[in-house]
């Protein structure tokens, strides 16, 4: 679209949208053939209409005709439709080669436009993936990343609530319309959402069901908004790893977490990575890769409870450094240091990046202020 919509024009199209036969091709269809003035698309004759849609978009267009659209609906539920074109509609979004024409959004729609890292796994988890999203959550909450994913069960919906959690933002995309949150067990959630500034999104209208095929076109939405996307326990046959491939096929970043070779969960992580998906130990090696600068939150403070933990700390602080290099500059055994490293890691103080450690807050010894 290269010109501003007028609110019946919208409207227009709001109204066609409610016909499941009509989807993004065919509301493209309908702004290419009416640029000058879609409203003419809800009064033109049959006859018209044949000359331009066939088959189910022309049966859908003279269905959705009849209607008429409930704006109570909208206004009760706060629901506010972001047209592709305009300023706030997702710049990400826009650059896929299928981007939905209308974006039915509940929340901050701000959030469209923010640097944001996709996060899926498997409805299935492990522990493992709660350990993995408790290390790395807080540290992208803290530079500054939005959190989007699909409201799912298991490591969807997790991320959505450490982000909730370490006070950062989240955006959940849904496979059904915006007035009812899928799954049930997760409207809570959804609602604490919204409650603290998230956002939810859809590119169906209200009342559509959670239909098994919306999931997939779901899914490019939760790629082709994110600068990267990263999984964290996919099965082989996960519907996490086709967010990896849409992410991969639209130039985006694809990020995975090594697993046990011999859990079914990390299967398709691990084949992620032998494709030459990012590893990922880290938040910093997410951060890094997409140049986003890690920053640390103000709850964050590390104090050394001994000599030994402050050298530690300050030579790790403003770079990530292997165990040898650690034993180096602060003259402490390396047989001490691994040992010691392993417990800081255990207790959140710092964190794995690449092959070395690195402080996971902002230092603060007991002679500072």
């Amino acid at each position: 679209m290269t010109r501003v919509l007028s609110e019946t024009e919208k409207e227009a199209l709001l109204i066609l949208d409610q016909s499941p036969k009509v989807g993004a091709k065919t509301l493209k269809k309908v702004i290419h053939h009416y640029k000058n003035d879609l409203t003419k698309v809800l009064v033109d004759s049959k006859e018209n209409l044949s000359n331009f849609f066939l088959g189910a978009p022309l049966e859908g267009i003279i269905e959705a005709r009849k209607l008429k659209l409930d704006k109570r609906v909208y206004e009760k539920l706060n629901i506010a439709p972001v047209f592709f074109g305009e300023k706030a509609y997702s710049k990400l979004l826009s650059e896929i080669f299928d981007p939905p024409i209308i974006l039915y959004c509940r929340g901050n729609i701000e959030l469209l436009n923010t640097i944001s890292i996709a996060v899926v796994g498997s409805r299935k988890y492990t522990s493992y993936s709660k350990s993995v999203l408790d290390k790395i959550i807080p540290s992208l909450v803290s530079a500054d990343v939005t959190i989007i994913s699909g409201l799912a069960l298991g490591v969807d919906g997790m991320a959505h609530y450490l982000t909730l959690e370490n006070s950062g933002k989240t955006i959940g995309v849904l496979g059904c319309g915006v007035d009812e949150i899928y799954p049930t067990s997760n409207r809570q959630l959804g609602e604490r959402m919204l409650n603290s500034g998230g956002l939810i999104i859809s590119e169906f209208p209200p009342g559509t069901p959670p239909l098994k095929q919306n999931f997939p076109l779901r899914n490019r939405i939760i790629a082709g908004m994110s600068s990267g996307t990263f999984v964290v326990e996919a099965r082989h046959d996960s519907g996490s790893l086709i967010t990896a491939g849409l992410a991969n096929e639209y130039g985006r970043e694809v990020f995975a977490v090594p697993g046990n070779i011999d859990s079914f969960a990390s299967e398709g992580t691990n084949e992620l990575i032998k494709q030459g998906a990012k590893m990922v130990t880290g938040a910093a090696d997410i951060l890094s890769e997409l140049d986003i600068a890690f920053s640390v939150g103000k709850s964050s403070i590390i104090m050394p409870e001994n000599i030994e933990e402050e050298k530690i700390f300050k030579a790790i602080e403003l770079e990530a450094l292997e165990v040898d290099k650690i034993s180096k500059l602060t003259k402490l055994d390396i047989v001490t240091v691994n040992s010691l490293m392993s417990v800081f890691e255990i207790s959140g103080k710092v964190e794995k990046v690449g092959g070395g450690f690195r402080l996971r807050g902002k230092l603060k010894t007991k002679g500072a202020e």
